[in-house]
């Protein structure tokens, strides 16, 4: 029997310094637990230091305020990587115009739990002031990002160049693997996690410059339409699929016979329009094969490694009519935006300084926008390439039968995997209870903000199939969240836990989700409105829909339990409601 009470085998000490966590952020793009693999290769000290490094080239923070000896940053508590709320409150408190509420806002939008910010001795130092007004006077000024079209190239001359992994032998895939991280993958990160700082301060500067008119649903509305967002691209992509699909009798036929096998049966036909479809889906994974729901994770299920799922994404495109095109939807946004913004500059006439800002904020915000989630699609291109060697290495030990799947690599440290390499037998026998103990984690729904010395024992977090501690929701109740896409829409819910589960998602109905990352990009095309659980106006989920002009609520605390699949509602993305018919 499995002891879950004590700590997961990658756990680390919570900082006393800085003692607030959060799952915000963290849990849309690592759900569920972190594996021994995961978080010695990719998401414990590799990543920490990219992010410090990021707070320290900002000038909000100096190395020697973070443990020497343990993570700060980021939190493992019973598998769950959380961010460090504290460290973010630190830097708004730091940030001239900011404040830990506006920060609160950025990385947990609505969601409850977390305490009140308590000022603690040196968390509103001056010696930062000089150092973080160079960045923001950096930030306001920038017309473009040059840098990140250059790394956008960069990483896909390294996809070009993936070796042939067969023939490397084990330990040189080992190595290649630590060589793309420390040559690519680490820079990218701490640009990314700089980016998210820079892109904190546009959106605290576009409040501030709304203030005025009291009205809390026009920084949403003005935060949209954009154009540019990478993350929203597959989207497109798979729609072009859809359409090959939807005009070829033959495809159809091969879709309406269900996506498993599909793969295969679709490279065993001969017919040109088939081998047309073939070859643009090949060229879709080339460029976005990377994207997957749970892009932290060392083995995730990515669309170059299981090409069923971005099937079953097409699947569901297919059956769209032509004015879901998320070319022609996006607009909408755009059309709204300018329209508003017209508004603002008339009623902001007679107060120049107030309008000053409003401009500043806005054309900060048209180079932010696009380019906080083109760094981060170019640093997940660069992880993709560090973890197919490994997934190589675990598929030769699956194959020698010494591990019963390639994911069970996942469940050792880098440096065991490095020992198994020469004695696999001395290694593999700590595998099962690690697979066992990580079953029993994942079946629990861990608290959304935890507090350094105050974490509830694992044993009493709730399990994620126990009903939800609210009622079900009752016609004509509404409930309230965060309004990231304004618009509304009407229609029937369907909960799905996973975009995998991608076929279940009929045309038109709104989508209720736990937590959304690029990888449940394309379902946003499929559906008329979105509802989340958690999420802030800076997730990828704010971000996508705003792109794609969906009717977006996140932060509904329990949506996804509370709200069944089958239920009418209304999602009003304006003012961040869900009516329940």
């Amino acid at each position: 029997m499995v002891d879950i009470r004590r700590p997961w085998v990658v756990d680390n000490g919570l900082s006393p310094r800085f003692p607030v966590y959060t799952r915000g952020n963290a849990g849309e793009v690592a759900g569920m637990v972190a594996s021994p693999l995961q978080q010695t290769a990719i998401s414990g000290w590799r990543s920490e230091i990219a992010w410090r490094k990021a707070l320290v080239d900002f000038g909000a923070f100096d190395e020697s305020e973070f443990r020497s000896d343990d993570l700060d940053i980021l939190g493992i508590v019973h598998g769950y990587i959380y961010m460090n709320l504290s460290i973010q409150r630190v830097f708004g408190a730091r940030m001239p115009g900011a404040s830990p509420e506006l920060m609160d806002r950025t990385y947990v939008g609505d969601s409850k739990g977390a305490p009140p910010y308590e000022a603690q001795p040196g968390d509103d130092a001056p010696q930062y002031t000089e150092r973080i007004v160079k960045s923001i006077e950096r930030v306001f000024s920038t017309q473009s990002r040059p840098d990140l079209d250059e790394d956008a190239e960069s990483t896909t001359a390294l996809r070009a160049r993936r070796p042939d992994y067969s023939a490397l032998s084990n330990s040189e895939l080992l190595a290649y693997s630590s060589k793309v991280w420390d040559e690519h993958a680490a820079e990218l990160l701490r640009k990314h996690m700089l980016m998210m700082y820079e892109s904190s301060m546009v959106t605290g500067l576009l409040e501030e410059a709304l203030a005025p008119f009291e009205d809390p649903t026009l920084a949403v509305r003005l935060m949209g339409g954009w154009g540019g967002v990478a993350s929203a691209a597959p989207a497109v992509g798979l729609w072009e699929l859809g359409r090959i699909v939807a005009g070829s009798p033959e495809l159809t036929a091969d879709f309406d016979s269900g996506v498993n096998g599909l793969h295969e049966r679709l490279h065993d036909r001969t017919d040109e329009v088939s081998q047309r479809f073939v070859k643009a889906f090949e060229d879709f994974l080339l460029e976005f094969g990377s994207r997957s729901t749970q892009e932290w994770d060392v083995f995730p299920p990515t669309w170059e490694t299981h090409p069923e799922i971005a099937l079953g994404l097409t699947d569901r495109l297919r059956l769209l009519p032509e004015d879901k095109d998320p070319r022609r939807t996006a607009p909408r946004v755009r059309e709204e935006r300018e329209a508003l913004t017209a508004q603002l500059r008339e009623r902001l006439a007679d107060r120049p300084e107030q309008l000053e800002k409003l401009e500043v904020a806005l054309r900060t915000m048209s180079v932010w926008m696009p380019a906080r989630e083109l760094s981060k699609t170019n640093f997940i291109r660069a992880l993709h390439e560090c973890r197919l060697p490994l997934r190589e290495l675990g598929r030769r030990f699956t194959d020698s039968g010494h591990l019963e799947s390639i994911e069970d690599l996942s469940l050792l440290r880098l440096g065991e995997v490095e020992e198994m390499l020469g004695d696999p037998d001395a290694v593999i026998k700590r595998i099962p209870e690690r697979k066992e103990w990580m079953k029993q984690l994942e079946s629990l729904e861990p608290p959304f903000v935890v507090v350094t010395d105050q974490v509830p024992p694992a044993a009493e977090w709730p399990r994620r199939s126990a009903p939800s501690a609210l009622p079900p929701v009752q016609p004509g109740e509404i409930l309230t969240g965060l309004g990231a896409c304004s618009g509304s829409a009407t229609g029937i819910a369907r909960v799905i836990d996973d975009p995998s589960e991608a076929t279940e998602l009929e045309p038109g109905e709104i989508l209720v989700a736990p937590e959304t990352d690029p990888g449940w990009t394309p379902l946003f095309t499929s559906c008329s409105a979105v509802v989340v659980n958690v999420g802030s106006p800076l997730s990828h989920a704010a971000i996508i829909s705003r792109e794609l002009g969906i009717p977006a609520v996140l932060a509904v605390e329990q949506a996804t339990k509370r709200i069944k699949t089958g239920t009418v509602i209304t999602v009003d993305g304006t003012a961040g409601t869900v009516t329940v018919h």
